[in-house]
């Protein structure tokens, strides 16, 4: 009976929490932390820990103003202002095609990896994008909760035990277990696009609280502050602990051979598969494979269904007059998004890992300003006195926020100066 109620538990009770969890555990995870773990061995693991709690506050502030006033961040920004909702609107592009693009392509990496269809990256990318559409407007949230939960929960086991398995191919007594880190220009770039996305880019908070609201229309009852915070924390440390452990197997399977990360989508994907199946053996290459595909999938499902969630929500506030429903927009921008998202791979991409820290490190530029918004949302006059959070919290998220902010101003100092 046990397993039946852990299953009855994780349906009924989880959701948006591990929706977080399988948009997290994507480009961030399976690239940008084997890639630390490769390149620098286990000397990174306190930015990917002091990343991700950072960007802690204002992450959970989504769930938890969804979760008291049954509304979402975006209701929260029009309360504050038109120009915020103005201003989100500028940052959004960046999720709905840079980061769809850099989920795509890692994916069609993998697929390459599997099939061997021969297909170009790009085209391929555009391919397994409309699938998913085509999926998600089917099915709609209901199909793609119930996917998303299975596929994590199963990928987030095998990572887990394959990391575990792991440690005893490791070699303590090598001081090359662990890189000095030389504080220059070229490592802090690669720092930034590390932390990038870890666990992933804040405009995922936005779609938690839409996913919190819809959740609770489903279930046809008011989630409590108690569970949805319990079911986000599910998420949001489990993709901390499974960060953890990707950067472990790059230090352990490509740090200590010295192998570099290859510089296309499918030469790394080969190099993902072959951590694991050295761990578990040849024989569950297959199985691997096909579930390192399936959290990706899981992963662009969930950028699938959030941004024109996101769009259509912004469309409609922005333009009352204009009759806009977001239901009939949800289509409509998931087609945008698809397009948008293979023009960007057409236009920008030269090369596999200079796009992906792109895409990862202009997720610091918006950072800081979602924080701002997420903590006026939280202690704000629509939060009821007795749910905001406490004085730890509010430090917590000031202190984040001034921190994004230092990142993304010397950031674009770098860039533009």
């Amino acid at each position: 009976m046990m397993p039946r109620n852990i299953f009855l538990y994780i349906k009924e009770k989880l959701g948006p929490g591990l929706l977080f969890a399988a948009i997290a555990v994507g480009v961030s995870h399976l690239v940008q932390s084997t890639r630390a773990g490769a390149d620098y061995g286990l000397s990174l693991y306190w930015l990917l820990i002091v990343a991700c709690l950072v960007k802690y506050p204002a992450f959970r502030f989504g769930s938890e103003y969804a979760a008291a006033t049954g509304k979402s961040l975006l209701q929260a920004y029009e309360s504050q202002g038109r120009w915020v909702l103005l201003v989100y609107a500028l940052c959004f592009p960046l999720d709905m095609f840079v980061a769809t693009a850099a989920i795509a392509l890692v994916t069609a990496g993998i697929f390459s990896n599997l099939f061997q269809l021969g297909i170009h990256d790009i085209w391929l990318s555009a391919l397994l994008l409309g699938a998913c559409a085509i999926l998600l407007i089917s099915g709609r949230y209901r199909l793609f909760e119930n996917l998303t939960k299975t596929i994590v929960v199963l990928f987030s086991i095998m990572v887990i035990v394959s990391a575990a398995l792991a440690v005893p191919e490791l070699d303590w007594q090598k001081d090359a277990l662990t890189r000095e880190i030389v504080f220059d220009q070229p490592s802090i770039l690669f720092m930034i696009a590390i932390a990038g996305w870890l666990p992933t880019g804040l405009t995922v908070s936005v779609f938690q609280s839409l996913w919190v609201c819809e959740k609770a229309k489903l279930s046809k009852h008011t989630l409590s502050i108690k569970e949805t915070t319990f079911d986000f924390n599910i998420g949001y440390f489990g993709s901390i602990l499974l960060a953890l452990c990707f950067m472990l197997l790059g230090a352990a399977f490509l740090f200590n051979a010295g192998i570099e990360v290859a510089a296309s989508p499918a030469g790394f994907a080969t190099q993902l598969i072959n951590m694991f199946t050295q761990v578990s053996g040849a024989w569950a290459r297959p199985l691997i494979t096909i579930a390192a595909f399936a959290v990706m999938v899981s992963t662009m499902l969930a950028a699938l269904d959030a941004c024109p969630r996101v769009a259509s929500v912004l469309t409609s506030t922005l333009y009352p007059e204009g009759g806009f429903r977001p239901a009939k927009q949800y289509s409509f921008f998931m087609l945008i998004q698809v397009i948008g998202a293979t023009l960007i791979l057409l236009v920008f991409l030269q090369s596999f890992k200079t796009f992906i820290d792109f895409a990862t490190s202009v997720a610091f530029l918006s950072a800081p300003i979602l924080a701002f918004f997420n903590h006026r949302a939280m202690f704000s006059k629509a939060m009821p006195a007795k749910l905001r959070p406490g004085k730890v919290l509010w430090v917590w998220s000031l202190s984040g926020i001034v921190s994004m902010a230092a990142v993304a101003v010397y950031y674009l100092y770098i860039k533009l100066f």
